[in-house]
């Protein structure tokens, strides 16, 4: 299967590049607006390579298997009673 986090990453990189250049086309100038585009366009295109080379995490499931506990089986847990253990319990 393809990487389509680094395709999204390019496309989204061509989009605001051609978007700066025709900003800075038709103000015949390179104002603000330029470049932000072509900032966010950089940073977009450093994401996409990063995606491209970046290994994809393939987890391979061949089975599931209940765990079951040995040992209590629906008791309680044999837990000590505050008031004895010498903590303090709250009055309302």
């Amino acid at each position: 299967m393809e990487n389509q986090r680094a395709k999204v990453l390019g496309i989204a990189f061509a989009m605001l590049a051609l978007a700066s250049t025709i900003q800075i086309y038709r103000e015949g100038a390179v104002d603000a607006n330029a470049w932000a585009l072509l900032s966010l366009s950089v940073l977009f295109a450093i994401s996409g390579v990063i995606a491209f080379f970046q290994a994809e995490e393939v987890e391979h499931v061949t089975g599931t298997q209940l765990r079951t506990d040995s040992g209590d089986s629906g008791e309680a847990q044999n837990l000590p009673d505050p008031a004895e253990a010498g903590f303090d319990v709250p009055v309302f």
